[in-house]
């Protein structure tokens, strides 16, 4: 079994351990619920007596000076002080044409990381000085950790979410192996989320190679239960089998052995790309390095969720002023074919 047995020992797991982490002297784990906790109504009215509370303490022990936590999540704090939570509000979305629009507020304050970086290679050698999942302050954020299939899997909760039920999935991590995607990993994770789909459904995976909005060197997929379709799932689009051209290259896999033939060959040529494997299909979309042209702001960063037509930002004049078009010409810039 992977996580749960079905959605509702799911969500009572994920809330569960989300009050678990609360302390008032833990700020980052704070910040992490309350940035969970704002995915929906469920979530909000389960977290939200738990996060005032622990709110009112943390504030006390910052005023006296008691508080010790790192800067990114101080600086993270003092922001929350200005806006009160009952400010944070829950996440908006809207449809522009085609695609999706969310407004996450938390999403900026969230520090950057690799995901801002440029790079001259996908391929990059693991670095245990730089921040990776084995780190020992993480345990805490650990949702699941467990053998599946023959495989170790540990799976975080994500510190600022963008999908339903945001997932951090570790494989192997005690093999300390870099985002490069392998076709053993891709494999696993291909039957994973196949099986898992049957039980929590609208489970998927998303994976971001390096150049490609991976944030951290070491391999791992971002998982999500979410029933509505993305953009790039749509049946009218030509990698679908209809008539419309999406404005980035996409190729959709039925089987294993195909998408890794074809996941290989990006790999061999230094092509950053990103994936999505949903509905027992692996979409493989080819893209531009990351830092290569110039975005616009609401898309710097970009990784598979934006790739697939879901476009996150965390204000409202934004959020309202994207449209069906905006959104294509951003996305036509990070294609590899577009010169």
């Amino acid at each position: 079994m992977f996580i749960a047995k079905d959605f509702s020992r799911f969500q009572n797991l994920f809330v569960s351990q989300l009050k678990n982490m609360l302390s008032d002297n833990e700020l980052g784990a704070f910040i992490l619920v309350l940035a969970n906790s704002q995915q929906d109504a469920f979530l909000k009215n389960a977290l939200q007596d738990e996060l005032e509370n622990t709110f009112t303490a943390l504030k006390n022990r910052f005023s006296t000076g008691k508080l010790q936590a790192p800067q990114d999540d101080i600086d993270v704090f003092k922001q929350l002080l200005d806006i009160e939570l009952e400010n944070v509000g829950l996440w908006k979305y809207r449809a522009a044409g085609d695609w999706e629009v969310a407004c996450n507020s938390m999403r900026r304050l969230r520090p950057a990381r690799a995901s801002s970086q440029q790079f001259s290679s996908i391929q990059q050698p693991y670095d245990e000085t730089r921040f990776h999942f084995n780190k020992p302050f993480l345990k805490p954020e650990i949702l699941w950790e467990e053998h599946y299939r023959g495989i170790k899997l540990r799976v975080l909760f994500n510190k600022f979410p963008f999908s339903d039920y945001h997932l951090l999935i570790v494989v192997s991590p005690e093999q300390n192996s870099s985002q490069l995607l392998t076709g053993d990993a891709h494999r696993y994770v291909f039957s994973l989320v196949a099986e898992t789909a049957c039980v929590l459904p609208g489970f998927g995976v998303g994976f971001n190679s390096l150049a490609a909005g991976a944030s951290v060197n070491h391999l791992h997929f971002q998982g999500f239960v979410r029933q509505q379709y993305f953009s790039i799932e749509k049946d009218h689009w030509s990698h679908n089998g209809g008539k419309l051209e999406y404005p980035l290259e996409v190729k959709c896999f039925a089987d294993t052995g195909s998408s890794w033939a074809y996941l290989e060959q990006l790999t061999a040529q230094d092509i950053a790309f990103n994936c999505l494997y949903r509905g027992g299909c692996c979409y493989v979309i080819p893209r531009k390095y990351q830092g290569s042209v110039e975005l616009p702001d609401w898309l710097t960063g970009a990784g598979w969720i934006d790739v697939a037509g879901a476009i996150t930002v965390s204000d409202e004049e934004t959020f309202h002023a994207i449209d069906h078009q905006s959104v294509i010409d951003a996305l036509v810039l990070l294609s590899e074919n577009n010169s």
